[in-house]
Protein backbone atom coordinates (compact mmCIF):
# COMPACT_ATOMS: atom_id res chain seq x y z
CA UNK A 1 0.00 0.00 0.00
CA UNK A 2 2.71 2.11 0.26
CA UNK A 3 3.84 1.99 -3.31
CA UNK A 4 -0.04 3.34 -4.05
CA UNK A 5 0.17 6.18 -1.69
CA UNK A 6 3.82 7.37 -2.90
CA UNK A 7 1.73 7.44 -6.54
CA UNK A 8 -0.74 9.43 -5.09
CA UNK A 9 1.74 12.39 -3.45
CA UNK A 10 3.20 12.26 -6.48
CA UNK A 11 0.12 13.12 -8.39
CA UNK A 12 -1.01 15.16 -6.34
CA UNK A 13 2.15 17.41 -6.50
CA UNK A 14 1.88 17.50 -10.69
CA UNK A 15 -1.48 19.08 -10.01
CA UNK A 16 -0.35 21.59 -7.78
CA UNK A 17 2.74 22.43 -10.23
CA UNK A 18 0.81 22.48 -13.53
CA UNK A 19 -0.59 26.00 -13.54
CA UNK A 20 -4.46 26.25 -13.60
CA UNK A 21 -5.02 27.65 -16.80
CA UNK A 22 -3.48 24.47 -18.36
CA UNK A 23 -5.96 22.06 -16.42
CA UNK A 24 -8.11 19.89 -17.27
CA UNK A 25 -9.10 18.95 -21.20
CA UNK A 26 -9.44 22.53 -21.90
CA UNK A 27 -6.06 23.29 -20.19
CA UNK A 28 -4.42 20.68 -22.51
CA UNK A 29 -5.67 22.11 -25.34
CA UNK A 30 -4.60 25.31 -24.65
CA UNK A 31 -1.05 24.20 -23.62
CA UNK A 32 -0.95 22.58 -27.11
CA UNK A 33 -1.36 25.89 -28.92
CA UNK A 34 0.96 27.71 -26.63
CA UNK A 35 3.42 24.89 -27.66
CA UNK A 36 2.71 25.15 -31.23
CA UNK A 37 2.54 29.00 -31.21
CA UNK A 38 5.95 28.87 -29.42
CA UNK A 39 7.73 26.45 -31.79
CA UNK A 40 6.23 28.48 -34.91
CA UNK A 41 8.27 31.23 -33.37
CA UNK A 42 11.47 29.81 -32.81
CA UNK A 43 11.45 28.20 -36.91
CA UNK A 44 10.61 32.25 -37.61
CA UNK A 45 13.60 33.11 -36.10
CA UNK A 46 15.63 30.39 -37.55
CA UNK A 47 14.56 31.39 -41.01
CA UNK A 48 15.39 34.72 -40.24
CA UNK A 49 18.64 33.94 -39.23
CA UNK A 50 19.24 31.80 -42.39
CA UNK A 51 18.17 34.58 -44.93
CA UNK A 52 20.29 36.93 -42.92
CA UNK A 53 23.53 34.69 -43.42
CA UNK A 54 22.67 34.06 -47.01
CA UNK A 55 22.18 37.66 -47.48
CA UNK A 56 25.77 38.64 -45.77
CA UNK A 57 27.41 35.50 -47.55
CA UNK A 58 26.58 37.09 -51.00
CA UNK A 59 26.66 40.83 -50.67
CA UNK A 60 28.69 41.16 -47.26
CA UNK A 61 32.08 43.41 -46.91
CA UNK A 62 34.66 40.60 -46.09
CA UNK A 63 37.17 41.49 -43.52
CA UNK A 64 38.67 39.32 -40.68
CA UNK A 65 37.55 39.21 -36.79
CA UNK A 66 39.86 38.17 -33.31
CA UNK A 67 37.43 35.93 -31.05
CA UNK A 68 38.14 37.74 -27.49
CA UNK A 69 35.37 36.13 -25.62
CA UNK A 70 33.00 32.58 -26.25
CA UNK A 71 29.74 32.16 -23.86
CA UNK A 72 27.33 29.73 -23.92
CA UNK A 73 23.54 31.19 -24.13
CA UNK A 74 22.22 28.26 -22.22
CA UNK A 75 20.85 27.35 -25.65
CA UNK A 76 20.96 24.21 -27.36
CA UNK A 77 20.08 22.89 -31.01
CA UNK A 78 20.55 19.33 -31.62
CA UNK A 79 22.75 19.12 -29.04
CA UNK A 80 25.22 21.93 -30.32
CA UNK A 81 25.18 24.71 -27.99
CA UNK A 82 24.53 28.47 -28.71
CA UNK A 83 27.25 30.89 -28.13
CA UNK A 84 27.96 34.50 -27.85
CA UNK A 85 31.35 35.47 -29.64
CA UNK A 86 32.74 38.68 -28.82
CA UNK A 87 34.68 40.08 -31.64
CA UNK A 88 37.19 42.63 -32.71
CA UNK A 89 36.58 43.16 -36.29
CA UNK A 90 38.62 44.48 -39.14
CA UNK A 91 37.44 45.63 -42.70
CA UNK A 92 38.73 48.91 -44.42
CA UNK A 93 38.60 51.15 -41.50
CA UNK A 94 39.02 51.20 -37.86
CA UNK A 95 38.94 47.84 -35.72
CA UNK A 96 35.92 47.35 -33.41
CA UNK A 97 33.84 45.39 -31.43
CA UNK A 98 30.88 43.25 -32.04
CA UNK A 99 29.12 40.29 -30.78
CA UNK A 100 27.44 37.41 -32.71
CA UNK A 101 25.80 34.67 -31.65
CA UNK A 102 26.28 30.92 -33.62
CA UNK A 103 25.66 27.72 -32.92
CA UNK A 104 28.77 25.91 -32.74
CA UNK A 105 29.25 22.25 -33.62
CA UNK A 106 30.77 20.62 -30.49
CA UNK A 107 33.53 19.07 -32.75
CA UNK A 108 34.45 22.81 -33.82
CA UNK A 109 34.59 24.65 -30.57
CA UNK A 110 38.23 24.47 -30.27
CA UNK A 111 38.46 26.32 -33.75
CA UNK A 112 36.58 28.87 -31.35
CA UNK A 113 38.88 30.53 -28.87
CA UNK A 114 39.62 33.84 -27.61
CA UNK A 115 42.71 34.87 -29.61
CA UNK A 116 41.92 32.86 -33.01
CA UNK A 117 41.60 35.03 -36.12
CA UNK A 118 38.37 34.23 -38.40
CA UNK A 119 36.89 35.44 -41.74
CA UNK A 120 33.62 37.78 -41.64
CA UNK A 121 30.98 39.24 -44.07
CA UNK A 122 29.86 42.81 -42.71
CA UNK A 123 26.47 44.27 -43.84
CA UNK A 124 27.62 47.57 -45.22
CA UNK A 125 24.48 49.11 -43.60
CA UNK A 126 25.23 47.79 -40.35
CA UNK A 127 28.89 47.36 -39.13
CA UNK A 128 27.22 45.38 -36.24
CA UNK A 129 25.36 42.66 -38.29
CA UNK A 130 28.01 39.95 -39.37
CA UNK A 131 28.46 37.01 -40.29
CA UNK A 132 31.97 34.25 -39.96
CA UNK A 133 32.00 33.00 -43.34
Amino acid sequence: MGFLKNLRTVKKQAEAMTPPEYRGIGGSMRLAKDGMAQMSETLEGQVAHQQKAMHLSQNGIPGTATITAVRQTGVFINENPECDIDLTVTTSGEPYAATVRQTLALVAIPQFQPGTAVPVKVDPQDPQSLIIA
